[in-house]
């Protein structure tokens, strides 16, 4: 500012002598004027470049004076307008990340004002009540769901009612109100349908095992208190009771037997490492045991590709394969027919198969029949002495080694039970 009045001064100064010299005191004044007006049209110029910009004040269309009072300014201007350019980054930076952070929650986050408007929300929050990011924005949620419960819990407070869960489109919700600001409302959402599927699982699954339990523990008390009662009881009678007992008991130990096997397949624990197994060896086996079930009562038949190997869990397996062969021969009436088979699907698959001709099962019970105490006919099942848990085993075992259990029937055509395993070349152990 100093060194611009300083110019402004001997500028004046020389005009003055110049027109002195030239037209005395007329042109002495005459200068004056002029340097004045000039020095006048130059800030008169530099404010309306000022004005201009700051009608649109761009970082790169800056106006640019060199030096004196207007440099200094426009230098100024030029320095604050890149300080705040570099925070508007830092502040975009920030706010795109937090964005990022909460798109990555698995809960939903809805800010609503004071009106019950939409202010915000996450992609989360919109899948949870089925909202649309762009279109409901600024939308009054109440009258986007429609539901008088959801309705009352908006109007309640905190204190009266902290969540509600709600079900929306076939997900259930649940959605809780989280303290914000007095003319704000934040609400958090959080899908629950998984848990409550599990929830109800494991109901069913503790009422299930409850009823399986109670009926041989009811037979085997009625049975004792029979024998306490009577012990006068003639001993053919004794020993038909006790045999009767025993067959209940072996049923109960078969049952908890099975639900240790099946927790175990479901938690994902193995009792032994993968090893190169003789697939073809352990299908004999279990098809041999199958022929003893029978008592030769069904005519069997096998197609078995020998020497097929896999990396596997011998005793998965083996509860697999064994299972399947089990319900073959417990389904199948005497006098009907059972195929195992072993059979390349290609270069490294091979397909396992037991098709019986039993009554076969109707379509819709297909698919539940590997659900834990799924059965087609209850009576029946019990009847034969399955503990309703064996295709669960199956289908947990096989999914251990990559491979699903393939169910095809049809009612008084029989069923067929199948699964594709992938194979390993021959264990070296047995290549000589």
């Amino acid at each position: 500012m100093y060194s611009h009045f300083t110019k402004l001064i001997l500028s004046l100064a020389a005009a003055a002598v110049l027109g002195y010299l030239i037209s005395g005191l007329t042109g002495l004044f005459a200068a004056c004027c002029a340097v004045l007006l000039g020095y006048l049209f130059l800030h008169l110029y530099q404010i309306n470049r000022l004005f201009r910009w700051l009608k649109s004040p761009k970082l790169n269309n800056l106006p640019r004076s060199g030096n004196g009072i207007w440099g200094n300014i426009f230098d100024t201007l030029l320095s604050q307008a890149k300080s705040r350019k570099k925070r508007k980054q830092k502040l975009a930076s920030a706010l795109l990340h937090l964005n990022r952070v909460t798109e990555a929650l698995p809960n939903g986050v809805l800010l609503l004002d004071a009106q019950g408007r939409i202010e915000w929300l996450n992609h989360p929050a919109a899948q949870h009540l089925n909202l649309d990011l762009t279109r409901d924005h600024q939308g009054i949620l109440k009258n986007l769901i429609r539901s008088p419960e959801f309705h009352a819990f908006l109007q309640a407070t905190a204190d009266q009612q902290p969540d509600i869960h709600i079900s929306l489109h076939g997900r259930s919700i649940l959605i809780t109100r989280t303290a914000f600001d007095k003319d704000q409302t934040l609400l958090v959402s959080q899908d629950i349908t998984a848990i409550e599927r599990l929830n109800t699982t494991r109901s069913d699954f503790v009422a299930n095992v409850s009823h399986e339990l109670r009926t041989p523990l009811t037979v085997i008390n009625g049975f004792l208190e029979t024998l306490i009662d009577l012990p006068d009881m003639p001993h053919a009678q004794q020993q038909e009771f006790l045999a009767l007992m025993q067959q209940e008991s072996r049923r109960m130990l078969d049952l908890i037997a099975d639900l240790l096997t099946l927790s175990r397949l479901e938690s994902g624990q193995a009792d032994e490492q993968l090893q190169a197994l003789n697939l073809s060896d352990l299908i004999e086996q279990a098809a041999a045991e199958g022929r003893t079930l029978s008592q030769e009562q069904h005519t069997f038949t096998t197609d078995i590709t020998p020497d097929i190997w896999l990396n596997g869990i011998a005793l998965d397996l083996h509860n697999a394969f064994s299972n399947l062969i089990f319900n073959a021969v417990r389904y199948t009436p005497a006098g009907g027919s059972i195929h195992i088979s072993l059979l390349p699907e290609d270069e490294h698959h091979i397909r396992f198969s037991v098709s019986d001709t039993g009554p076969g099962i109707a379509a819709e019970h297909l698919p539940r029949l590997t659900e834990r105490f799924y059965r087609v006919d209850p009576g029946r099942a019990r009847q034969h002495g399955g503990t309703g848990l064996g295709l669960a085993i199956t289908k947990h075992a096989l999914s251990k080694h990559y491979a699903e259990l393939e169910i095809q029937s049809l009612p008084g055509r029989g069923s067929t039970f199948s699964a594709v395993l992938e194979t390993v070349a021959k264990s070296s152990n047995d290549q000589d």
